[in-house]
């Protein structure tokens, strides 16, 4: 693994939007000679651009609701020989796969010790094994078209139909037949059961509603990269029938 041309510690590059965090995270890593922790300026554009420089061994990414699995792409291809490590909470079986295969080295609970933290991260640095990921049991993956993702996002987010329409350029109607599809394509009873699905894969981001008159379009680049080419499901429900489906969807 490449190291820092002026040290043997370990070049660390955090994310995360909590700027309280962030300070606190790096005043810990400066008492720990093995690290060398850096974070850049609020923004991610700003982010990209500090791992774009190169020489980063570790790149620590808070799980925020901008974690996205394009921004887990991204930041692949900007920094191949860098180690990608989701920092969070929980992560569930799904999130784990879905993280795993856009290129995620590792995951880091909160709760571990300081002792804990530091021994994972330097063993994840070292291109050391990390605990492996399987695909959860009893599950089934189903690919999504780049619409069914945006729909899978949006809904994950708590948006209404009116409001899916105007993020994503389409009518009310529309939104109401592709929402009928998703349903049967997936297996799920309702909205509701969708949004989990999305949230349980991987982290909303690939349009989003940033309320009145503020809408995403494809056209924007930095907000518009797939997040969920596929869901998994684990033990999905059986499908309801299509007249229950259109109800749902039109709610």
């Amino acid at each position: 693994m490449k190291q820092n041309a002026d040290s043997d510690a370990i070049r660390l590059v955090l994310y995360t939007d909590d700027t309280v965090l962030a300070l606190g995270a790096l005043n810990v890593f400066s008492s720990m000679p093995q690290f060398r922790a850096v974070a850049a300026e609020p923004g991610l554009a700003n982010f990209v651009a500090l791992v774009e420089q190169g020489g980063a061994d570790v790149i620590l990414l808070d799980l925020t609701p901008e974690m996205t699995v394009g921004l887990i792409s991204t930041l692949r291809n900007a920094a191949p020989e860098a180690r990608l490590v989701l920092w969070g909470r929980s992560f569930s079986d799904e999130l784990r796969y879905q993280a795993r295969q856009a290129g995620v080295a590792g995951f880091l609970e909160r709760n571990l010790s300081l002792e804990e933290f530091s021994e994972s991260l330097t063993k994840l640095a070292g291109g050391g094994p990390s605990a492996a990921v399987k695909k959860p049991e009893h599950s089934k993956t189903v690919s999504l078209t780049k619409r069914e993702s945006q729909l899978v996002t949006l809904l994950a987010q708590g948006l209404k139909n009116k409001e899916i329409a105007a993020c994503i350029g389409i009518s009310e109607g529309t939104v109401r037949i592709y929402l009928s599809k998703l349903f049967a394509k997936i297996g799920a009873r309702d909205r509701f059961e969708v949004a989990v699905f999305g949230l349980k894969n991987a982290y909303c981001g690939q349009a989003s509603w940033d309320g009145q008159n503020a809408f995403v379009t494809e056209n924007d680049e930095e907000r518009a990269r797939p997040v969920l080419r596929s869901l998994v499901l684990v033990e999905p429900q059986r499908r309801r029938g299509y007249a229950r489906r259109a109800a749902v969807a039109n709610e």
